[in-house]
């Protein structure tokens, strides 16, 4: 046990105090753990390999193409159009709303960094337009983009719990948005009520510079094409319990694939939001890599983590761990969230 708080206390200390990148840091805390527990170096190299391999084998292709997808829901303006629609369509005194939608459908595909970026000029351009404070308007849209984040896959964290766990990614989805959508509530509007007195005047450089509306793609073809991963996804979850020929079920249990179904709704979304929206292959092609680009770390994390994993798990120590949390009087759930909040 003293092992393990060692590990995570230098691993917090190397990434928060000396920069280190979180990769690195966790492939030395894996050396480290090594030492400590004397595992051979053959074995540690093995476990670390392993860890790698397993978390990311399904992972990667979910991942980034997930990336590849929200980065071009962005480039193309669909989410911005998703926006402007369901803003237009509830008006000022329900805005926040709105806004609170348009963040929960746009950060399904797209990762935060993203959405957080492509959102701030319609946070602005709100508050420019109805003089309404930055962070009351901000708070329920940034709500919805954290928990979809956290909450729902094909996300990073969400998608590689469910393969450490062996659950249903549709199931998974579905649970997650019946979490989400109290917790954005609770989180967005009604918490912003309590900060609407707050003075905030965004800075010139803010000034929204908006796709021209003429160049946006169609709202039936944003949505659609935005949710589309949601539904195939939710019908893997479904196929136990629908009585139709097994032909179809096969079919159905085939494009509901998570990994599948990503695939084909970026082979329509580049074709649909891509080549009919005027952007050629070498344009498309910059998007994708520049996608590839913002998860790789991300991915590297999540590697190194299942290779710290891994390690604890050969050498016997996270069965240990767990007879010892055992011992606590909280429900997993609860000592999970405590461990996390506190790393």
């Amino acid at each position: 046990m003293l092992t393990i708080l060692i590990c995570i206390l230098l691993l917090i200390v190397l990434v928060s105090w000396a920069k280190v990148n979180p990769f690195l840091a966790f492939l030395v805390i894996c050396v480290v753990a090594g030492l400590l527990l004397n595992i051979p170096a053959a074995k540690l190299i093995g476990s670390i390999q392993k860890g790698l391999g397993d978390t990311l084998g399904s992972l990667v292709i979910i991942i980034c193409l997930g990336a590849m997808l929200g980065k071009l829901i962005a480039a193309s303006g669909a989410a911005q159009k998703i926006a402007g629609v369901l803003v237009n369509a509830v008006g000022e005194k329900h805005i926040q709303w709105a806004l609170v939608g348009a963040g929960f459908i746009i950060g399904i595909p797209l990762f935060y960094g993203i959405g957080f970026v492509l959102m701030v000029p319609l946070i602005f351009s709100i508050v420019y337009k109805y003089k309404l404070p930055a962070v009351y308007i901000g708070l329920p849209m940034l709500a919805s983009l954290s928990v979809t984040h956290g909450f729902l896959p094909p996300h990073p964290s969400p998608a590689a719990l469910v393969v450490q766990f062996n659950a249903n990614m549709g199931l998974t989805l579905i649970y997650g948005i019946l979490i989400a959508i109290p917790t954005i509530i609770i989180a967005g509007p009604l918490f912003a009520k309590t900060l609407k007195k707050i003075p905030s005047t965004p800075l010139a450089i803010f000034t929204p510079e908006d796709i021209p509306a003429d160049k946006l793609p169609g709202a039936f073809k944003s949505f659609s094409l935005t949710l589309l991963p949601v539904v195939l996804l939710m019908g893997n979850a479904l196929l136990p319990y629908l009585n139709i020929p097994p032909v179809w079920l096969k079919f159905l249990a085939y494009i509901s694939d998570p990994s599948m179904a990503m695939l084909i709704t970026l082979v329509l979304a580049t074709w649909f939001l891509g080549v009919r929206q005027g952007l050629t292959m070498p344009q498309l092609n910059t998007i994708y890599i520049d996608a590839i680009k913002d998860i790789a770390l991300v991915l590297l994390i999540i590697g190194g983590s299942g290779a710290f994993k891994q390690v604890l798990a050969d050498t016997g120590i996270s069965t240990q761990i767990g007879t010892n949390l055992q011992h606590f009087n909280l429900h997993p759930l609860v000592l999970g969230w405590l461990i996390a909040a506190i790393i």
